[in-house]
């Protein structure tokens, strides 16, 4: 049976008008902004992604928010479901009579539920009170990837907004840790030394409230907060494991060897595990966000190949929490994240490590952990450009920046410092525009 006092403990802002600081900090992360955007419309939001990403900070800014906009304390409930409650109707029930002391219909009242994977049935159960009542708005969140969230899309069509909430950026790291951003941005070089010792300490701190830790403390966190959390919590809760040391075993193989090509029935012979059971928890391993598969480009989202994946863990700091992986794979890995490359490409003995495709635009890329880079040493990427026709490819070094100009293409150098610190939007569209 709920308690009365756990409610009112979950909504402080009942009794004090406001959301502690602790809760709702002054920094926000980017998706903040769009998150304001949805707060006039009708539709639900729902935010996911890794566990200690931030999810439950941007829902208390967004009470904040409101409370600043003088919207009534006693309309804005708040509710975790890490606290086990089966039916939302109890939940709802207790709110309207003990708390708000008037019907959901009457006037506008904002709901923020918490960990809503862990509510069974949560699409149809929220279904129901969005269609009964219109002056309701409704956030979620949940540590589960947006795919097996829109599992929910049949029952929820045109009710709910989606939002990825990843891993800090870059730019969003340096800000936190006290650097002028714009600054920086605006004549890199001037800064290239600061910029290195923060990308290295980013490789380990990508989440908010780890960015001043120690090197030790951080991996710790990473272990214990996230990875073992996510493993013994988030997948036993969402999917029937029945061999959790082989959830670890996996995991610690792609962490020792991000990129690594996994052929399944080989992997099974190793394991002595069903292909099946391996593929499974693959797969379950990328629905709670811990890694990240990359298909083989064939030059079509049907034709391309769903044997043979790449695997990354889903940021560097993955790896180094629980591995010792060579530096050019933890830079392979950082170049994954940052592009958001869903492919790489594979013919023969040619290779591209990643295929970008952004707006019909193809924008293959390769990572070169390498002070110089020669152009021999693209051949996989000039194959590739030519059967696809590509004006222009991407190699990101570690200090090398060139320009190679051919008849019909260009290939940009690009130091990993450098192209980390543009826009997406600029990442996944043109080189050049930083040099």
């Amino acid at each position: 049976m709920l308690n009365i006092d756990v409610l009112t403990e979950m909504n402080p802002w009942w009794r004090t008008e406001t959301v502690p600081q602790q809760l709702a900090p002054f920094k926000q992360r980017k998706l903040f902004g769009t998150l304001q955007e949805y707060l006039p419309l009708r539709m639900m939001v729902a935010i996911v992604g890794l566990r200690r990403t931030g999810k439950s900070t941007l829902l208390y800014q967004l009470i904040q928010k409101l409370l600043q906009e003088k919207v009534n304390p006693d309309h804005i409930f708040y509710f975790s479901f890490d606290e086990r409650v089966e039916e939302v109707r109890d939940l709802l029930n207790m709110y309207q009579q003990q708390f708000l002391k008037k019907d959901l219909a009457d006037e506008k009242i904002y709901l923020f539920f918490d960990e809503i994977q862990k509510l069974p049935d949560w699409q149809n159960k929220l279904k129901i009170y969005y269609d009964r009542y219109p002056h309701l708005k409704i956030f979620l969140s949940g540590s589960a990837s947006l795919n097996l969230l829109l599992d929910s899309k049949e029952s929820l069509a045109g009710r709910v907004f989606y939002c990825n909430l990843e891993v800090l950026s870059f730019e969003e790291f340096l800000e936190l840790r006290g650097r002028d951003l714009q600054q920086i941005q605006k004549n890199p070089r001037r800064w290239i030394s600061e910029i290195k010792t923060e990308l290295n300490d980013y490789l380990i701190k990508p989440f908010p409230e780890i960015v001043l830790f120690e090197n030790h403390l951080a991996k710790k966190y990473i272990q214990e907060s996230i990875i073992e959390k996510a493993i013994f919590r988030d997948l036993q809760s969402l999917f029937e494991i029945k061999d959790v040391e082989i959830i670890e075993k996996l995991l610690s193989i792609i962490s020792a060897n991000p990129g690594l090509i996994i052929n399944l029935d080989d992997l099974s012979k190793d394991l002595g595990r069903s292909r099946q059971m391996l593929s499974n928890y693959l797969y379950y391993l990328e629905m709670c966000l811990i890694i990240k598969g990359v298909r083989n480009f064939k030059g079509s989202e049907k034709a391309s190949s769903r044997k043979l994946k790449k695997y990354y863990p889903v940021h560097p700091s993955i790896s180094l929490a629980l591995a010792s992986p060579e530096a050019g794979k933890v830079m392979e890995t950082m170049v994954q994240f940052a592009s958001r490359a869903e492919y790489y490409w594979r013919e023969g003995n040619k290779e591209v490590d990643f295929i970008v495709k952004r707006n019909n635009h193809i924008l293959p890329m390769e990572s070169k952990y390498s002070p110089e880079v020669r152009i021999k040493e693209v051949k996989g990427l000039l194959k590739f450009m030519e059967k696809f026709n590509c004006p222009e490819g991407w190699v990101i070094t570690e200090d090398f920046e060139s320009e190679k100009k051919m008849e019909h293409a260009v290939i940009h150098f690009i130091p990993l410092w450098k192209w980390i610190l543009s826009s997406e939007e600029d990442r996944a569209v043109s080189a050049h525009q930083n040099n």
